[in-house]
């Protein structure tokens, strides 16, 4: 066989290109549902944070809840799709008001009648991908917040 022969040789050419174009089509393509993912969590999760704000304002409780408790659990109901659980409301899961007066009693987590609250929670979500979580040590932190004025109750 001459080189002129072996030069026009094409057997194995598609499975080179092949070869060369798949890991990059493979890497953008998980790419795109890893980040996918992660917007769908973030999306979910101020949607979460907007139904347990809007119960907040109404200063309702449900039956052997605190008023903490009942919010954190309609907040829980509304984490659907996401792999995050709600854990006991603590650093993560933050409320802050304004006009706090404690002399009033009107100091719990959620604030008082009439004061403006703003409710914030951070979450640690994995990676979809295994390989991005090596880079990122686990994952990435997803911080929705949401102010609200509480009713008159």
């Amino acid at each position: 066989m001459s080189l002129v022969g072996f030069v026009k040789e094409e057997k194995g050419q598609s499975v080179v290109e092949f070869a060369l174009v798949f890991p990059i089509f493979a890497l953008v393509f998980f790419a795109i549902v890893g980040f996918s993912h992660l917007f769908y969590g973030k999306l979910t999760l101020q949607h979460a944070l907007h139904e347990a704000g809007r119960y907040m304002v109404t200063g309702r409780t449900e039956s052997g809840l605190d008023r903490t408790a009942a919010i954190q659990s309609v907040f829980d109901q509304n984490l659907i799709g996401t792999g995050l659980s709600c854990p006991d409301i603590g650093p993560q899961f933050n409320f802050s008001y304004s006009g706090c007066a404690e002399a009033d009693g009107f100091c719990d987590d959620a604030g008082g009648a009439g004061q403006t609250v703003k409710v914030t929670a951070s979450f640690t979500k994995p990676w979809f991908m295994m390989l991005f979580d090596a880079f990122s040590e686990g994952g990435i932190t997803l911080t929705v917040s949401t102010t609200w004025k509480n009713e008159p109750f």
